[in-house]
């Protein structure tokens, strides 16, 4: 417990950039407001371990504290002399009936959280290979001194292509108090996988109902087999989440049409890349996709759009800079994609490929773990299926979701270096974790807003 405390200066490092970003008029709920902060702030901790990384050239406990501490007094400093004063925090009377609310709902969180916590320590050492993807090179990272970049050129079977986000948060934990690097890595599965169902909650409840928002809140986190993949210390929820707040953050802008929301929304988008290589499609689609419609919809002036745009491109630009340095400079190539597919010979390139793809994805969904909150998604879906198309943010996350699912048919079906099964096998569970959060908030926040005319 004692590493919450390194926790603590990244989610106020979260908290003031969100706070200074925002500025006095643009406004987000308290409570999406701290769900996000945690977030932002390792992804900030992370991305000035790796900096600290390579302009030292190897792990320093001081340096990575002093930074850190310096950029949080840095971002207090600017709160206090450039957020206005009307804009802090004013305490707020509830009346009995919102009094009982929210202590039904947080002593429903504090059970959410101890359920988590406990059955993540029937894992304690993680996934079968959450060491060689994650853990390992976390190790590299702390203990490697000036051959920490070692980590790139390991066996394949480690993917030294994955990013290292995960790693690096691990880092910067291990580096506050140096305790048990198992403990860091266990309490930060934890952590992530706790806050998913936060921030859904946080997300929904500006947009709709609350009691609805927590029932698809508790939905998540009871789920079983998204407690089991999210706690194995893989970087699976770590996408999660970076996912899920960017979707919220894509809704509010459109909503919103707020040049501050769309920089924040931008931030977000570019740690995706950074947590797993997935990530780099799904900001290529939420840029493309977003822009496409910002400047395609009447309702929106074009200057406004370009603005939003720019705004969404800086933001994902600024947080993806590490993404850049490390892809071009330290990754090596992956074998997940074949860049030149006429190389080599499909053998699952065909109708039995496809076919093998989406029945086991089929299966997977209709497995014990999964089929109570994959069968009321559909449920909704099916219900609701024309509001999907009336509200807009409904499709342009759809086409998102559909660009993504295309980019995953196509790795699989050019499968050149592994069995398909085996592969199945060992990714198909952790997408349906990283992509069930911000498709259930999708689901309840299509099927419970008021349909506007677009």
């Amino acid at each position: 417990m004692i590493n919450l405390f390194a926790y603590s200066i990244s989610f106020l490092i979260g908290f003031l950039l969100i706070r200074l970003i925002l500025g006095e008029k643009t406004k987000i709920s308290f409570f999406l407001h701290c769900a996000l902060a945690l977030g932002l702030g390792l992804g900030i901790s992370a991305d000035l371990t790796f900096f600290l990384l390579l302009t030292c050239g190897q792990f320093s406990q001081i340096g990575l504290l002093a930074i850190n501490i310096l950029m949080l007094l840095l971002l207090a400093a600017l709160n206090f002399f450039y957020v206005p004063k009307a804009s802090r925090l004013q305490p707020v009377e509830k009346i009995k009936h919102e009094i009982t609310f929210h202590i039904t709902t947080a002593i429903c969180w504090i059970i959410a959280a101890i359920i988590i916590g406990i059955l993540s320590q029937q894992f304690p050492f993680g996934g079968w290979d959450a060491w060689g993807l994650y853990n390992m090179k976390a190790k590299f990272i702390i203990y490697g001194e000036t051959h920490w970049t070692d980590l790139t050129r390991l066996h394949a079977h480690t993917q030294p292509s994955y990013p290292l986000l995960l790693p690096l948060i691990n880092a910067w934990i291990f580096s506050v108090f140096q305790k048990n690097i198992i403990e860091v890595a266990s309490m930060t599965g934890v952590i992530f996988s706790f806050s998913c169902g936060l921030l859904l909650y946080a997300g929904l409840s500006m947009l709709i109902k609350r009691p609805v928002a927590v029932i698809a809140a508790l939905l998540l986190t009871t789920t079983p087999s998204y407690i089991f993949w999210s706690t194995t210390q893989y970087a699976d929820v770590l996408l999660a989440y970076y996912l899920l707040a960017s979707t919220i953050l894509l809704i509010l802008t459109l909503r919103t049409r707020e040049y501050r929301i769309a920089l924040l929304a931008g931030l977000f988008w570019g740690m995706m890349p950074f947590a797993k290589n997935e990530g780099l499609v799904l900001l290529f689609l939420f840029i493309v996709i977003t822009s496409g419609f910002f400047l395609a919809d009447k309702a929106y002036d074009r200057k406004k759009s370009l603005s939003l745009i720019k705004n969404l491109i800086i933001g994902a630009a600024i947080t993806g800079l590490a993404t850049i340095v490390f892809k071009i400079f330290l990754a090596p190539a992956t074998r997940e994609v074949l860049y030149n597919p006429l190389a080599y010979k499909l053998k699952y390139c065909n109708i039995q490929g496809f076919l093998t793809t989406t029945k086991f994805y089929a299966v997977t969904m209709m497995s014990p773990g999964w089929i109570l909150t994959w069968s009321l998604i559909a449920l909704i879906t099916i219900a609701n299926l024309k509001k999907w198309f009336l509200v807009k943010e409904s499709r342009v996350l759809v086409l998102i979701l559909a660009g993504f699912a295309i980019s995953l048919l196509y790795v699989y079906l050019t499968t050149a270096h592994f069995d398909l099964t085996w592969r199945l096998e060992c990714t198909a569970s952790r997408i349906l974790l990283y992509l069930l959060p911000s498709i259930l908030f999708l689901s309840f926040y299509t099927l419970w807003i008021e349909t506007k005319k677009d």
